[in-house]
């Protein structure tokens, strides 16, 4: 691929997308393609540079995996520890299940911890009082169990780092992985005198009159799941670490660990996110074998890297609009043509509805943390969904416990999720939607 049909391609995306700003670097045959199109916020002048930040959202989760990995290569710690060895603050945690917590577990979402959980001061910075927080919380499943993605679980993982380390969690990560990476780091909640960092802006599909710039709703306790920004060129870098090919990454990140991060993590199939998932990596299937890598979404914005350890490539893409993922999908078809077959997640195609009776069994009231939705029979035949947003959809459940969520209120596609019952039981404990996991609370 020549850099003029990269930069040509990515200005088309923008547009098509309503997308103000973007940068897409691609690592491929020993070479490394940079693009970069748009401005860092619309009805201003200021253009995306290679150097502009964009928030990387839950991309943060792999650099703090990555900087649990080089703790474990270092004999600091392992992956089956668990937590409490390292977290004062879950002593006489509310739920017992939390003793058996592993750092494993944590890194692979499969802790059975509460997705978003935040505390009630939104600017409150420490990771022990968000630990304490977390350990007043009851899990939603057994460690292990299965697959339900936490921001709250790598918040934690930040507090194990600042235990073990004796430092916070940004100073870890700028003097033990982004400066020798060549990254000057940046971090949504500040320092002043970092580079520009692009604004997040809300877009209508289809209609780029209707971006707006938007801030970024993160509390400063997320930091470790979310907090950092960066380019596509940081992603890359990054990237290039995992894959073995940068110049450190023997003294950064040994090949036993790079190896122990991407092997797939027995439990932590990702439905609804990924193909499965590793030690803070997901796997993402394409024509030529497997992908590892992560995206991350923020309030009007998005960032995606890809890797694929067969072939020694790495992708970034970086954008400061609400439709950045959209535009994402639109960019992996275009380098599959182009002969670049990056990895993506395309759930499979919901077989037909066949459990129309004996849907007591699913009904009933599902939490995870302050999010709650309702199964209720709405016909003989038929389940309908609710939660406190105003969400209302019609369920059509087949014969695995999946199931297609249609909204009544509008023409969007639908989405799907699933029912995960108890091994010994066979009762439904579980409802999947969008990788996150609520436990059945009541029955009816």
């Amino acid at each position: 691929m020549e850099l003029g049909l990269v930069s040509a391609r990515l200005r088309e995306m923008t547009h098509d997308h309503s997308v103000p700003g973007a940068q897409l670097t691609v690592c491929h045959a020993g070479s490394t393609l940079s693009a970069v199109s748009g401005v860092t916020r619309v009805g201003m002048t200021d253009p995306v540079t290679a150097e502009t930040a964009f928030a990387f959202g839950s991309v943060t989760k792999v650099f703090t995996a990555t900087l649990v990995a080089q703790l474990v290569s270092e004999g600091d710690l392992e992956w089956d520890d668990p937590v409490d060895e390292y977290v004062a603050e879950f002593d006489g945690a509310m739920d017992e299940a939390f003793s058996s917590v592993t750092l494993r577990n944590l890194l692979s979402h499969t802790a059975g911890l509460v997705a978003d959980h935040e505390l009630e001061d939104f600017d409150e910075a420490s990771l022990a009082r968000y630990a304490a927080g977390i350990a007043s919380t009851r899990i939603l499943h057994e460690p292990g169990h299965c697959f339900s993605y936490s921001n709250s679980g790598y918040n934690v993982l930040g507090r194990v780092i600042e235990a073990v380390t004796g430092m916070k969690w940004q100073a870890v990560l700028e003097n033990r992985l982004l400066r020798p990476l060549g990254i000057d780091p940046v971090f949504v909640h500040g320092p002043l005198g970092q580079r520009a960092l692009a604004d997040g802006h809300a877009v209508r599909p289809g209609d780029r009159r209707t971006a707006r710039p938007v801030g970024l709703f993160l509390p400063r306790s997320w930091a470790p799941a979310s907090g950092l920004a960066g380019s596509a060129d940081d992603l890359v870098a990054l990237a290039t670490l995992h894959l073995g090919s940068h110049p450190d990454s023997g003294a950064l990140l040994p090949a036993k660990q790079r190896t122990e991060m991407a092997a797939r993590t027995p439990g932590a199939d990702a439905f609804g996110m990924a193909d499965g998932w590793g030690l803070g990596l997901a796997h993402y299937a394409s024509p030529d074998g497997p992908w590892l890598g992560h995206d991350g979404t923020v309030d009007g914005g998005t960032a995606h890297v890809r890797w694929q350890p067969a072939g020694d490539t790495a992708v970034a893409l970086t954008t400061n609009a609400t439709t950045g993922t959209l535009m994402w999908s639109d960019l992996v078809g275009t380098l599959r043509e182009l002969g670049l077959p990056v990895g993506d997640y395309h759930p499979g195609a919901p077989g037909t509805p066949a459990l129309t009776s004996a849907l007591e069994g699913f009904t009933g009231d599902y939490r995870n943390g302050d999010t709650a939705f309702s199964v209720r029979l709405h016909r003989e035949d038929t389940l309908r969904l609710t939660d406190a947003t105003g969400l209302t959809a019609d369920l059509a459940l087949h014969d695995d416990l999946g199931f297609t969520a249609r909204r009544t209120d509008t023409d969007t596609a639908p989405y799907t999720g699933r029912f995960v019952t108890d091994p010994a039981t066979g009762d439904v404990t579980l409802m999947q939607l969008g990788g996150r996991s609520a436990r059945r609370t009541t029955t009816l």
